[in-house]
């Protein structure tokens, strides 16, 4: 339940922000956040170069059907979200994609590579990024999720 209500808050944040900062750029707190990270994942399923509604749709492939896209790694374009959940102290990542109208979103969770040092500051909300990472699923309190691990965080000019 809490994670439906992370990603419902995460979907409104990232909407609002988007009607609120349009044409407005975004910069991160730190200019190379992730020094450390090499580009050696090549992508089986690049979603960073297609339209909106495709990226869409094919996240809502993956979501429902998600045997044929485990362990393949997946390149996505989208803007960043961050939670830190009060209760467990864990720390959510996610590359949200906005569809063509931007009424609706859909996201990927992701797993840094390399785990920022401050987290809370890795990079702006709503900041444009791409991720490259491996789709695994994990379970968390009796339910699966999917997300990417070992991903490739980068900040899009």
């Amino acid at each position: 339940m809490k994670r439906t209500l992370f990603i419902l808050f995460t979907l409104c944040v990232c909407l609002l922000l988007c009607v609120s900062c349009a044409g407005q750029s975004t910069a991160p707190a730190d200019p190379n956040p992730n020094p450390n990270l090499s580009t050696n994942l090549t992508p089986d399923l690049d979603l960073s170069k297609m339209s909106s509604t495709v990226v869409y749709a094919e996240i809502n492939n993956i979501q429902y059907d998600p045997t044929q896209y485990l362990g393949k790694v997946i390149r996505l374009r989208g803007l960043y979200a961050f939670h830190r959940e009060p209760s467990t102290d864990m720390v959510y990542y996610a590359c949200v994609v906005p569809d063509a109208t931007a009424c609706c979103m859909q996201g990927m969770e992701f797993v840094p590579a390399a785990e920022p040092q401050d987290p809370d500051r890795f990079l702006e909300d709503s900041a444009d990024i791409t991720v490259t990472g491996r789709l695994e699923i994990y379970v968390e309190e009796n339910t699966s999720y999917l997300h990417l691990v070992d991903a490739q965080v980068e900040l899009n000019s």
